[in-house]
């Protein structure tokens, strides 16, 4: 498993008064670009495999960063107030922000669309068909609404599912079976949606509490992060109710909304708790293409 920490730290000995105060003098130039950009209390991550980067909403700064290949932090977009999840879909990154929708070009963090939701409250979890549907949750409101985005420039919306009787937070759209996965809050659980907004059904009962985030692997294994358990849990394909879940990872500090990155293999996790985001192996570890479930 690699944790890549984000940090700007470090001791280094010099061999003599005069490096010393030019590594000083370099360090007054420098530190502002290399420390400026810190994480705090991350909330959701999607890697960006067009530019070999993660971007994440930087919930407690109310900024999206960009971590590079490097592990280097810079500044995506400070325009959202409060970000919370994140979606890439073509060239425009879409963040869940309140009760807005904004979008953002991929290439230059321009907002491109500031949509409201009437009645939505916190808008939270939030998935796609990598097309022109995208599905966002509203944790407060207890509801789900789809979004149109066959035209980004001006987007319209749908009720879902709505009067849900548990808080829905992350999202996941399972391309193979056609189906739109749902986590909740509180007594974690996963259901199922129909892509008509009919047929919620409960697949199963985690066996651990408030569930944030939901994410699929290249063998269709669905993986959920745990606040209750501080763990990424793994539930082999296919998703049952008789399913049974294995620890991925133990340990961490209130994973939020996970992500599966198939360039990587890997489950990307924002540990809110710690301010770190931490990158866990799977067995797609090294796998580019399985069915097409990389799409996902």
């Amino acid at each position: 498993m690699y944790v890549p920490q984000f940090f700007c730290s470090g001791k280094t000995r010099y061999p003599n008064i005069f490096l010393c105060l030019g590594a000083f003098f370099f360090a007054l130039i420098a530190a502002p670009l290399a420390c400026a950009q810190t994480l705090s209390s991350p909330e959701s991550v999607r890697y960006d495999g067009a530019n070999a980067r993660f971007l994440i909403s930087n919930r407690g700064a109310g900024e999206i960063l960009a971590r590079s290949s490097t592990g280097t932090l810079s500044v995506f977009t400070t325009d959202p107030a409060s970000p919370a999840g994140i979606e890439i879909v073509g060239n425009l990154l879409y963040v869940a922000d309140g009760s807005r929708v904004r979008s953002y070009r991929l290439d230059t963090g321009a907002r491109i669309a500031d949509y409201p939701i009437p009645g939505a409250s916190f808008l939270n979890g939030i998935s796609s068909d990598g097309s022109n549907r995208l599905w966002v949750s509203d944790f407060s409101g207890a509801a789900l609404y789809e979004l149109d985005l066959s035209n980004p420039a001006a987007l319209s919306h749908r009720l879902f599912i709505g009067g849900l009787s548990f808080s829905p937070n992350g999202l996941r759209f399972d391309a193979p079976n056609q189906r739109l996965l749902i986590v909740t809050w509180g007594t974690g659980r996963i259901f199922k949606a129909n892509l008509d907004g009919t047929g919620l059904t409960q697949i199963l009962a985690v066996g651990a509490s408030n569930i944030d985030g939901v994410a699929i692997d290249c063998d269709g294994a669905v993986y959920v992060s745990s606040w209750g358990a501080q763990a990424i849990k793994r539930f082999e394909a296919p998703l049952t109710a008789a399913s049974l879940s294995v620890d991925l990872v133990t340990g961490l500090s209130n994973p939020a909304d996970i992500s599966y990155a198939p360039d990587l293999g890997q489950i990307a996790s924002p540990n809110a708790g710690a301010s770190t985001v931490s990158l866990h192996d799977t067995r797609c570890l090294g796998v580019m293409f399985r069915d097409r479930l990389e799409d996902r």
